[in-house]
């Protein structure tokens, strides 16, 4: 009987650690602060970026639209518009729905990037949300 218990209390803790290494968000080498980001849009050097609204908020300067990609249909989206994008490209992705650290829109985000084989990303680092760590700190938006 205690084996079973045993057994069955190790099934459920690796099914928790397997969950928890899936959701892991990028790591501090793969984010750029916001800060930081806002310097290099007003800087020459910010045109070389592309940079990629995957979730549901306004979008920063020159950003292009991808939505949420949460929904499998932004996924579709955002990986049709990377196809001809060479994989050395700088880019940087955001959501700022949320905090970074529960947004469900940075790492389908991330993985795809991943998969497809680019090598020079990283998540704007929003903190709290796009509203109180971009918007409300002044850094450029899009205008319409």
């Amino acid at each position: 009987m205690k084996n079973k218990i045993l057994i069955l209390l190790s099934a459920v803790l690796l099914s928790a650690l397997n969950i928890k290494a899936q959701t892991i968000l990028p790591s501090a080498a793969a984010k750029i602060s916001a800060e930081e980001f806002a310097a290099i849009l007003e800087s020459p050097e910010g045109d070389q970026y592309l940079i990629l609204n995957t979730g549901p908020v306004n979008d920063i300067k020159n950003a292009v639209n991808i939505g949420a990609v949460e929904e499998k249909k932004n996924v579709k989206k955002l990986k049709k518009y990377l196809r001809n994008i060479p994989k050395d490209t700088p880019i940087v992705y955001y959501c700022g729905c949320c905090p970074f650290a529960t947004c469900p829109n940075l790492l389908p985000a991330a993985r795809l990037l991943e998969k497809m084989g680019f090598t020079n990303y990283r998540a704007l680092d929003l903190p709290k949300s796009l509203k109180l760590d971009w918007v409300e700190k002044g850094y450029p938006m899009k205008h319409n």
